[in-house]
Formats: structure tokens, C-alpha cells, sequence
């Protein structure tokens, strides 16, 4: 029987995981005080007073942001005490209640990422979240799903690239993908199985160093034809979860067969094709963006600066030319 083997939240997008033992989750909101702040980048159109969720290019992150794994950070989520460190070593301790505390935290993370142009701004949704999707979605990896690809690659993988909220183990290899559709009942909570996991460029990066060591979403298309790992849960009965719980999927609730497979069409390498390299998106100057007031045939050297990435939301300077490296 699948169990609950660990519980994380990530109060600020971005930083370190917390461990915890029980959670209480409640119908159709998301995981409790998950990714409730964000240090929004120098430029972002993010309103400090009243910010609204935004994609995850508008905000530092590991996806384009390695350096934020080099130190380790809590935040006391009564107080709103912020304590960070590097090993043995305490760098700095800020209220985040204060304008004083959260102008020492945008002060260190600009000094951590000398990229950033001008200071990020540390921004609190009080009644949101600053998830990678909208929607208020919890997300679940399959541990025996990540073994399997140890196994495969030759390599070790720590579950933590993935920052998910439940990770399971004593389940089969990829039996998650068969849940979808259906519902789960996660200790006394129950929750739909909605839809895979797309991975992006911030699992490339190794919790614990920092470093860009390994290329998780290109391998991943490369032997199955997706970036897909993990999957998001919607919460259908509040409830509570704890450790060792069990995960049972509830038999007849399925309202759709699990999604098939769709390879990523791969078109001909040349100039005229651009990628992201935070999530993969592709533009393609023949076809443009319509949706975006793009019209086929626009160069992408003509595209305003100003301009994101109509995925994740990166700057267009996180754009280099695509080179169909992925095909075997």
C-alpha cells in the first residue's frame, strides 16, 4: 500500500523546503502557507501592496536562479521570523513583518545574485499563493517512480529537485500517471487526481551545491517523449495528512481515462526557432503568436524587449537559439 513518506512547504517561492509532520488541508484550496511569498524580479509587473499570482519568470527562482540553493532558510510561520545560513554559518535574521526586515532580505538576495539588476522586492500574497500554476493545486511524487530512473540513468537523483508537497513511497514506478482522472484518499483527506507534472530547467539544479549538475527534462523527452514527473492533486475533502499515512485510490471515481502520451513535436533545427531555457518553450518565427498580437512571420529580434515567455513568463534574454539536440 502506497504511504506518505515526507510533507514539504515552501513558504517562500524559490528557497528551502520545510519538513512537516501533519497538515491540515481544506476543500479546493491550496497547501497551507505554500509559496505565500516571493521575491518578485527588478521589473516585474507585480503590484507590492496587492500582489496577484503571476508566471514564475516574473520571480526569482531556481529555474533561472541556481544561487538561491547555496544557502538554507526557515520561516517561522507564526512569527514570520526569516533565518538564513550557509552550513554552521548564520547569515541573516529578518521579521518579515517589518519594512525593515523585508528591505535586509530583497538587500541579501540581491547580493546572493549579482544578475539581478536592481533589487528584487519581497511580496506576500496574504489571501494567494505565488505557485508555479494558478489553480490551487497540491503536488505528489511517486518516490519508486524516481528510484526507477536511478536506476535507468546510472545516477543518483534527490527527490527534492522536485519540490513537491507529498512525496509516497510503495507504490509502483509511474502508477501515479494511472490515477489521473480519479480520486485519492490521503490519510483523512481526499483528493482528485488532476492532471502530470511538466517539468522545467529548475530540477536541473542540485538542492544541496547549487550547481546545474544534472538535465532531468531533457532526458525525460529523451527515453519517454515527455518532461513529465509527478503529478497535481486538487483537494475534493478537507482533511487531515500526516507521515505514514496511507494513499488509496478510491475505486469508480475516475471521470476520465488517464492522458496518453504526446510526444512534444520537435520540428527542423535552424535559426528561425527559439527556446526558453527555463521551461522549453519554443517559438517558432513562421507561425508567431497569434494569441499574443504576434503575427506569423515576426522575427523574434523584432518581438519587444519587453516581452515574456508566453509558458513560464521568463524575460526574453532567457531565450537562445533552438538546436534540436533532443532526438536520439
Amino acid at each position: 500500500m502506497p504511504l506518505i513518506k515526507d510533507i514539504y512547504r515552501y513558504p517562500i517561492k524559490g528557497l528551502s523546503p520545510q519538513p512537516v509532520p501533519r497538515i491540515d488541508l481544506e476543500a479546493g484550496k491550496p497547501f497551507p502557507f505554500d509559496r505565500v511569498f516571493a521575491l518578485a524580479r527588478p521589473g516585474a509587473a507585480i503590484d507590492p501592496s496587492e500582489p496577484k499570482w503571476g508566471k514564475k519568470g516574473l520571480f526569482v527562482m531556481l529555474m533561472l536562479d541556481e544561487g538561491l540553493a547555496g544557502v538554507q532558510t526557515r520561516l517561522d510561520i507564526e512569527t514570520l521570523h526569516l533565518t538564513i545560513t550557509q552550513g554552521d554559518t548564520h547569515l541573516l535574521s529578518a521579521d518579515l513583518h517589518t519594512t525593515q526586515g523585508r528591505a535586509a532580505v530583497e538587500a541579501f538576495f540581491t547580493t546572493l545574485l549579482p544578475k539581478l539588476s536592481s533589487p528584487a522586492r519581497l511580496v506576500h500574497a496574504v489571501n494567494g499563493h505565488f505557485m508555479d500554476k494558478p489553480d490551487n493545486v497540491v503536488s505528489l511524487i511517486n518516490l519508486a517512480t524516481v528510484r526507477s530512473l536511478e536506476q535507468k540513468w546510472g545516477y543518483a537523483i534527490d527527490p527534492l529537485r522536485f519540490r513537491a508537497n507529498f512525496y509516497i513511497d510503495d507504490a509502483e514506478p509511474w502508477s501515479e500517471f494511472e490515477w489521473i482522472g480519479g480520486d485519492l484518499k490521503l490519510g483523512d483527506a481526499v483528493l482528485h487526481a488532476d492532471r502530470r507534472n511538466g517539468r522545467c530547467n529548475a530540477t536541473n539544479v542540485n538542492p544541496a551545491s547549487g550547481t546545474r549538475d544534472l538535465e532531468i527534462p531533457t532526458a525525460l523527452y529523451r527515453d519517454f517523449g515527455h518532461r513529465e514527473l509527478g503529478i497535481y492533486l486538487t483537494v475534493r475533502q478537507a482533511g487531515a495528512v500526516a507521515v505514514g499515512d496511507a494513499l488509496t485510490p478510491q475505486a469508480g471515481t475516475r471521470t476520465a481515462p488517464p492522458d496518453n502520451v504526446i510526444p512534444i513535436t520537435i520540428g527542423a533545427p535552424g535559426p528561425r526557432r527559439y527556446i526558453c531555457r527555463g521551461c522549453y518553450f519554443i517559438y517558432d518565427e513562421a507561425t508567431g503568436l497569434p494569441a499574443a498580437a504576434i503575427a506569423p512571420g515576426t522575427r523574434f529580434a523584432d518581438i519587444p524587449a519587453q516581452w515574456r515567455c508566453a509558458d513560464c513568463g521568463a524575460e526574453k534574454t532567457a531565450f537562445l537559439p533552438y538546436v534540436a539536440k533532443l532526438a536520439k
